[in-house]
């Protein structure tokens, strides 16, 4: 078995999925196309900043590397500890079964209901008595994340202060694009520009004179030695105040445009490994061939069970609770035609278990690792933490730069591999300040659900969502780490997330005469491995010498929200079996207050 063979059959599983399945259920289950183009909310409550009616390409780009981010390369890098064997099953299956069908009924249950979230729907589908709860437990999650991807970036700033010139550089050109693409010009030809800015900008970054100067190695200078000394939270400010002024500009000005060059610069690294696999299979070159087991027969001691964590360890690249809220938040709001509603829904989420797919290829293959006992230094001796993460990622970092310099010999291996550095804290990046516009959406839709609307007020919500995620990485820990507190319970508050989501999508559709299956069936795994995990991970906190606590109500906040959401599902599903009314729920999903 050799990185080819794999590659195809998963891109075939992939594109079949997409192309059948997918157009099943657009039609079929969620019927898309039901409303005109004028009843979306892009259109009836466009305002110029938030609902904007958007380009289907434009949109899908902002989509895809929102969903993204950091997710699909840091998750299968990790999985292919227990063999790429489990890891590869979960990506394509679980991506076109379960991930796509979650983000597609997200996205079209929002955008027939004014482009409120889940969370916030959930009060008309099974009861006004879980929307606060639900909301609560949404905004948690997205607290954890603008924590945690904050102190990441700028973890990452720190050690390759290289990227830091091509990553902000970004951020004007993204403007000048945005200003282009507001003028009509075309989006191919400026994103491709500002690619090749970036592209230079590495170049430049690399240079000991300018890698010196941001890392602040200024020589004899008090500034310097104090910045050099506070290098990362230096970054996470500033982090903070970007993520800050990007939520509230309208989402053409930056938003759009930077998602669009991100979503380019990720086709084209795709493109160029893909390329290199092409030019390797022709060559013969040994970087195709396997170096690691299907099942490895010696996972590190202290690994957990392969069951049920492989699917707490992929989500992003299968199924995210994450991406519900994206589809419902920023993406719902945007959406020019229902039509759209396939290729970027069902559509990215496949394109997202194909970057998966290449990550673990990468770090399974000869390209990542020389040989089967390099690899298993890697991923036999401990799990993730004790410093273990770095080296999971650089297996896809240099792995992906030796495909790509097969194809493009002429660059040096170490701009290769920091281009692809420059990839994962972009995407990163942008998952951030997308969070960041999501939590001030959470935030108004608690204000209003609560009556305190004053806190509704953009300014007023945006702070809230700043604020109080950066006093979650000052506050609660040095030097940022504040966000770990909670970040050892992400995984599987973030899949139950996912299952209360289907939850919702199953008890929508209930109401509407539609067939189940598709959500229910997902729902019915997702809440059997989630479930486990759940209380696994709860009986090793309590269990521990120290408790943690704030991991304990969390997560045992998430495991009680699950059985209520449950309980009141079941209770919808058999509402609307025995035809006693669907309430303010027409047949096309719309909600009538």
């Amino acid at each position: 078995m050799n990185v080819t063979t794999l590659a195809i059959a998963s891109a075939l599983v992939l594109w079949l999925g997409y192309r059948f399945y997918g157009s099943w259920v657009a039609s079929r289950v969620f019927g898309v196309g039901e409303i005109s183009d004028d009843q979306l909310p892009s259109r009836s409550l466009e305002n110029g900043v938030d609902f904007v009616p958007t380009k289907r390409s434009i949109l899908f780009g902002h989509h895809y590397v929102t969903i993204a981010g950091a997710g699909p390369i840091v998750g299968p890098a990790v999985a292919v500890t227990w063999g790429w064997l489990p890891a590869l099953l979960w990506v394509v299956f679980g991506s076109v079964l379960i991930g796509a069908v979650h983000d597609l009924g997200a996205l079209v249950l929002s955008a027939r209901n004014q482009g409120r979230s889940i969370g916030d729907l959930c009060a008309e589908i099974l009861s006004p008595r879980v929307r606060l709860l639900f909301l609560i437990f949404i905004f948690l999650a997205l607290w954890v994340v603008l924590a945690v991807f904050a102190f990441v970036i700028a973890s990452l700033f720190v050690a390759r202060p290289e990227s830091i010139l091509a990553v902000w550089i970004e951020i004007p050109l993204a403007i000048l694009v945005g200003w282009q693409l507001l003028r009509g010009k075309s989006l191919a030809l400026w994103s491709g520009l500002a690619l090749l800015v970036m592209y230079g900008c590495i170049g430049i970054g690399s240079t000991d004179s300018v890698r010196s100067f941001l890392a602040f190695d200024w020589g004899d200078s008090g500034a310097g030695d104090w910045l050099a000394q506070n290098a990362g939270l230096f970054w996470l400010l500033m982090l903070f105040g970007y993520s800050w002024i990007a939520s509230v500009l309208p989402v053409q000005k930056l938003l759009q445009p930077r998602d669009a060059i991100n979503s380019h610069q990720l086709l084209v690294a795709l493109g160029a490994l893909l390329a290199g696999m092409v030019v390797l299979s022709i060559t013969g070159g040994p970087q195709l061939e396997i170096v690691a087991p299907a099942i490895n027969p010696s996972p590190p001691t202290d690994a957990p069970l392969l069951f049920p964590f492989l699917f707490i360890t992929i989500a992003c690249g299968a199924v995210s609770g994450f991406h519900c809220m994206v589809a419902s938040g920023t993406t719902s709001k945007q959406l020019a035609s229902e039509r759209d509603a396939r290729s970027v829904g069902f559509g990215a989420m496949v394109l997202e278990g194909g970057l998966a797919v290449i990550v673990i290829l990468c770090c399974v293959s000869a390209a990542g690792f020389a040989n089967g006992g390099e690899w298993a230094a890697q991923y036999s001796a401990d799990w993730v933490g004790k410093g273990s993460l770095l080296a999971r990622l650089s297996g896809f970092i240099h792995g992906g730069a030796a495909f790509i310099g097969a194809a493009a010999p002429f660059f040096n291996p170490e701009f290769l591999a920091t281009v692809i550095t420059v990839v994962i804290i972009s995407f990163a990046a942008t998952t951030m300040d997308s969070a960041t516009r999501i939590q001030r959406y959470v935030v108004e839709e608690l204000a209003r659900a609560t009556g305190f609307t004053a806190l509704a007020h953009r300014q007023v919500a945006t702070a809230i969502a700043v604020i109080s995620a950066a006093a979650l990485a000052l506050l609660a820990g040095q030097g940022g780490t504040g966000g770990l507190v909670l970040w050892p319970i992400f995984g599987v508050t973030n899949q139950l997330l996912a299952s209360l989501t289907l939850v919702v999508l199953t008890a929508w559709l209930a109401l509407r005469g539609r067939p189940i299956l598709p959500t229910l069936l997902p729902l019915c795994f997702l809440t059997i491995t989630v479930g486990w995990a759940a209380i696994s991970q709860m009986q090793g906190l309590l269990g521990a010498d120290v408790v943690k606590w704030p991991q304990v109500l969390v997560l045992g906040f998430g495991i009680l929200l699950q059985l209520w959401m449950l309980t009141e599902g079941i209770a919808c599903v058999a509402r609307a079996h025995h035809k006693t009314g669907t309430g303010p729920i027409d047949a096309r999903g719309v909600i009538h207050s």
